[in-house]
């Protein structure tokens, strides 16, 4: 497949002050095609790199005919790798300090960066855990310039699971608004579509907390699908505790249906 990848720079809130944009599409492709942006969870990366979960996922919706768009936040540093799987460390050295509406800002300002970039044909924003948050509130306020052609989301609740509290303590979460900021919004959601996908061993979001948002969307219920991946864990990394890309490959199957 060959693929066209641009990069943008849009101005962000923290750290280094940037917000990375990379377009992602078939070259000569269609403008009228529809255009996915995907939105990364909390001290997330996002890049069009071979392993990164965006960019696979992002190839993947693009061998169905989508364009995507890959938004990363503003941070201090961008050296994930340095940190191996010590991901407090990595937080704590990379986002220190940022706050959960300086992270919002970023994530919307990458969306707009997208859409006016693209954005001819439908515009469908797929947040990750809290890029899904992103998504919603932005969606469910007047955050957005524009009304998407759909939302998706991805291990996306109002409320995590009693015992992962620690991980509020952490920069960005520990300055999340209320689950009644989130409630609201999603009963305030534009989008002419809505799918959540939740990973039957997610470890984060308890399922009926997820299934509510989607329950509250002001959406006919034709128009709103809550799609279960059997065995994917809340990153849709591994299926049944092993690495796999088959969680993301069953969303692009899932989700392409839709686009179009």
């Amino acid at each position: 497949m060959d693929l066209e990848t641009k990069r943008i720079d849009v101005p962000g809130t923290f750290g280094d002050g940037l917000v990375p944009v990379h377009i992602m599409r078939r070259a000569h492709a269609s403008g009228h095609s529809p255009l996915v942006i995907l939105l990364h969870g909390v001290h997330g990366s996002a890049n069009p790199l071979p392993g990164n979960k965006y960019g696979e996922l992002a190839r993947m919706l693009i061998d169905q005919g989508a364009s995507c768009a890959l938004v990363e936040t503003s941070r201090v540093r961008r050296d994930r790798e340095t940190f191996g799987e010590d991901r407090e460390a990595w937080a704590r050295a990379a986002f220190k300090g940022k706050t959960f509406f300086q992270d919002h800002a970023d994530a919307v300002a990458g969306v707009e960066a997208a859409a006016m970039e693209v954005g001819m044909g439908p515009i469908w924003i797929f947040g990750f855990s809290l890029g899904g948050i992103h998504a919603v509130l932005a969606a469910g306020s007047d955050g957005l310039s524009f009304t998407p052609a759909g939302i998706a989301l991805g291990g996306s609740g109002y409320r995590i699971r009693s015992g992962a509290e620690n991980d509020l303590t952490l920069p960005i979460l520990d300055s999340m608004p209320g689950s009644d900021t989130l409630i609201e919004a999603a009963g305030r959601l534009r989008a002419e579509r809505l799918v959540s996908f939740y990973g039957s061993l997610d470890s984060t979001f308890p399922e009926d907390t997820c299934r509510r948002l989607v329950e509250l969307a002001p959406l006919p219920q034709e128009k709103k699908n809550f799609i279960v991946i059997e065995g994917a864990d809340h990153a849709f990394r591994s299926l049944k505790g092993n690495p796999s890309l088959k969680p993301l490959e069953m969303i692009s199957s899932r989700l392409a249906p839709l686009l179009f």
